[in-house]
């Protein structure tokens, strides 16, 4: 996989924390802080707009602060433009919370999902990173917002660019030590096994949970399922966030098998295994 120039995402980066910094600023003033012309910062600010990093609004990019959104604070951009936005807090809140438990340095695997798209962008700020997918456009995405190592799973390429798993997926759980596991999942079933949508991945995620030092699982809202792509039971999970819209679903399960309660918020709300963590 071609690597992205370091400049261009170091340009990005920058780009991302004048607007942050700012709250609002035109395309002319980047393009004369930054030196480059219009046309490429449009093209930057149309890829961090679609990272959600930014809105673009009448030849202005314009900071969009998670936190503001999510604690209903007083943000930088004028109370007037929020009803163009379009943030899925409850998405946003999922996500960052598993970057509670990302270290500097630290070996992840991150799983294939919407969500784990979402949470890549915010991967930024976390230093010496080792990234192993089986997503060949997240692979990408980690690229351009990482300095992160990044490792791309071998397998088929299949038309959405995701990987199915070949015997070089042992090799790959041979040669590393996971500190983290990071996975998104459609269900917990009856029987108290995590469930997840796509079956091709079943295989390589149950070896990923047995092998990885932490396991921490992402609930979006319910889905439809099917109850035999199972990759393990949940008491060998860590971390488990939960949608607030599934949570009357499955605290009693969590709390029967083991979890504790342990953050809330009109989001999302995540629970420890009292065995594990």
């Amino acid at each position: 996989m071609a690597k992205v120039s370091s400049a261009l995402l170091k340009r990005r980066l920058e780009i991302a924390e004048i607007v942050r910094k700012c709250g609002e600023i035109k395309v002319d003033e980047l393009s004369d802080i930054l030196q480059v012309s219009h046309v490429t910062i449009r093209q930057d600010l149309t890829y961090l707009e679609h990272q959600g990093y930014l809105k673009r609004f009448f030849g202005k990019a314009i900071y969009i602060s998670p936190e503001d959104f999510i604690n209903n604070s007083t943000s930088v951009y004028p109370s007037r433009l929020a009803s163009y936005f379009n943030v899925d807090n409850n998405d946003i809140k999922l996500v960052t919370t598993c970057l509670n438990y990302i270290n500097n340095g630290d070996t992840i695997f991150l799983s294939h999902g919407s969500l784990i798209r979402k949470l890549i962008p915010f991967l930024h700020n976390k230093k010496y990173l080792t990234v192993i997918l089986n997503d060949l456009n997240n692979a990408q995405l980690v690229k351009e917002f990482s300095d992160a190592e990044v490792i791309l799973i071998g397998g088929v390429l299949d038309k959405s660019n995701v990987l199915k798993h070949s015997n070089l997926s042992s090799s790959i759980i041979n040669q590393f030590s996971f500190s983290n596991f990071i996975f998104e999942f459609s269900a917990i079933n009856a029987n108290d096994y995590l469930v997840i949508q796509d079956i091709e991945h079943q295989e390589i995620y149950q070896q990923i949970l047995k092998n990885a030092d932490h396991s921490i699982g992402i609930l979006p809202p319910q889905m439809k399922i099917n109850e035999n792509n199972t990759i393990g039971k949940l008491k060998n999970t860590d971390v488990i966030v939960l949608s607030r819209s599934v949570v009357n679903e499955y605290h009693q399960q969590l709390l029967n098998s083991n979890f504790k309660q342990v953050t809330t918020d009109k989001y999302c709300v995540t629970y420890h295994n009292v065995l594990e963590v």
